[in-house]
């Protein structure tokens, strides 16, 4: 059974003024082109910063569609599943699902398929669409979740990506997080992505060295900038404490 509607069960850590006030206090970077965006999957205490900077980036950006993308897990031989519905309420209000979209993305030929009824309460999903209502005016959202972060799926979900959304002024939301205990390794991912060494990049990846929570998101989500002539700024260089994450971002065009 397809659900109709999405209902929110989880109430966000902030209200929705002190929200709204932390936005409007943290400073716009002045990147152009932001198609993408790279955080944790729900809103907490510890990374309200980067939330809340990260949305301020696009505060004044309107986008169509936003595809919201994070991990999950459940049994299933298909392993990329969007999300039912026809609207999604939280506390903040209703938003539209994007069923064309997901009709485009649910091809029978590959891994996405549409979920069944189901509670959908632990998925980050709900934070983003919250935090989108505080930003934007008019937009429709779709959630995709990856149940498997195998070469042949982030590749498959990477040419999704890069050949559906440039027909649509869509942002792509990345879940995935380092935590700060990871400095050194933080560092040596800047650098090799820097320098474009995909084969070390992929070891790091896939032998789990880089310790990227949604690494295989990541990756997509790196594959699709460089499709797209975007560039990734992260949120800080260094973390403060052991468990604030290093991988928060916005990919948009770089300086020219």
């Amino acid at each position: 059974m397809i659900q109709d509607d999405l209902q929110c069960k989880r109430t966000l850590p902030f209200s929705r003024e002190e929200l709204i006030d932390r936005i409007n206090t943290q400073a716009y970077g002045g990147q152009d082109g932001i198609r993408m965006i790279f955080l944790p999957p729900k809103l907490t205490e510890q990374n309200v910063d980067e939330f809340t900077y990260i949305y301020r980036q696009i505060q004044n950006t309107s986008y169509e569609v936003a595809v919201i993308v994070e991990q999950d897990q459940f049994e299933s031989h298909r392993k990329l599943p969007a999300l039912p519905g026809n609207t999604v309420k939280t506390e903040y209000g209703t938003l539209r699902m994007e069923e064309r979209l997901r009709d485009d993305f649910c091809d029978e030929e590959d891994d996405f398929f549409i979920r069944d009824k189901a509670d959908f309460s632990h998925l980050g999903f709900f934070d983003h669409v919250s935090m989108l209502q505080l930003v934007q005016k008019d937009i429709a959202v779709l959630g995709l979740q990856m149940l498997d972060e195998s070469p042949p799926l982030v590749q498959e979900l990477t040419f999704v990506l890069k050949e559906i959304l440039p027909f649509k002024n869509a942002l792509t939301i990345f879940c995935c997080e380092l935590p700060g205990r990871y400095q050194d390794m933080f560092q040596t991912l800047q650098h090799v992505i820097s320098e474009k060494n995909d084969t070390r990049l992929l070891n790091l990846i896939y032998s789990g060295e880089s310790q990227i929570k949604g690494a295989g998101i990541f990756l997509a989500g790196l594959r699709t900038a460089r499709e797209r002539e975007r560039e990734i700024r992260f949120f800080r260089e260094q973390a403060r404490d052991p468990d604030q994450n290093l991988l928060a971002g916005q990919a948009g065009f770089p300086d020219r």
